[in-house]
């Protein structure tokens, strides 16, 4: 399955909450029947595989991910020596393109992506292009000299979309951000996430 591109609100509208990573854009009010032409009905209860599917599709689709690398991902989780759900979280919110985002430089994370496939990104001093690549504990976030001046990164940071994370210290005046720790369940911006369902859903896959 490939990173999906459809539209975003309609993703929203079908979780009743807010991705951020995904949109800047505000949940519409979730109506109380399936849209569609043949007027209002009960929503029919979700089964239990779709309970498990929605709370990994929530994540992979805040994250931007296909369906092979958030596999990866949970493989890697399962197999670490700490708690499956927290790894994940702290592998997630490593990449790349993600600290971008919650750094403050871009709105969402298809747009710090944009920012780091088309070389605008330093990582301790060093051009990284890639958005998947892991930002580690004591690595330093800056920005090429000739991309300070972009109109939206300069927008995103005076106005970011979320709060800075509490592994993140931020200096908007030399628009630099240093990873200080490394991620906690608390920080990732997805609210009520019931990753317990996530593993169980690869728990037979992976």
């Amino acid at each position: 399955m490939s990173r999906y591109t459809g539209p975003r609100v309609k993703i929203l509208r079908r979780f009743g909450m807010v991705l951020p990573g995904l949109t800047t854009k505000t949940i519409p009010e979730k109506k109380s029947y399936a849209p569609g032409e043949h007027g209002p009905t009960h929503r029919p209860k979700a089964s239990e595989y779709r309970e498990h599917l929605d709370e990994k599709q929530k994540v992979r689709l805040n994250y931007g991910l296909s369906e092979r690398q958030f596999v990866n991902y949970m493989k890697a989780a399962i197999g670490s020596k700490i708690d499956t759900g927290l790894r994940l979280v702290q592998l997630l919110e490593g990449r790349l393109d993600n600290v971008v985002f919650r750094a403050g430089y871009a709105r969402t994370i298809p747009a710090a992506r944009q920012l780091v496939n088309h070389g605008h990104i330093l990582v301790n001093g060093r051009k990284v292009d890639i958005p998947s690549f892991q930002v580690r504990p004591e690595d330093v976030i800056s920005l090429r000299e000739r991309s300070k001046k972009i109109d939206a990164i300069v927008s995103s940071l005076a106005n970011p979309s979320l709060q800075i994370p509490s592994y993140l210290e931020v200096d908007a005046a030399k628009q630099t951000a240093k990873m200080t720790g490394l991620p906690a369940r608390e920080d990732m911006p997805i609210t009520d996430l019931k990753d317990n369902l996530i593993i169980e859903f690869y728990s037979r896959k992976v």
